[in-house]
């Protein structure tokens, strides 16, 4: 496996931790009339647009790399 091919993975991997976590602050039952779990959600969410962002751009910059 490459290191291009395991950090991609891990960004993946962040994506999919944040989005479950987003997913958890706003089905809670703990969380009905909480702004703190609604706000975590939010920040959450905006983590996986982060990773998300990060990966296309890692992707444009490694795409000139030759890298096995």
């Amino acid at each position: 496996m490459s290191l291009k091919t395991l950090h991609q993975i891990i960004i993946f991997a962040g994506m999919t931790i944040s989005l479950i976590f987003a997913y958890w602050c706003f089905t809670s039952p703990t969380a009905a009339g909480s702004n703190g779990y609604f706000i975590a959600g939010i920040g959450a969410v905006f983590a996986a647009v982060g990773f998300v962002a990060y990966e296309v751009h890692f992707l444009k910059k490694t795409k000139r790399l030759i890298i096995h």
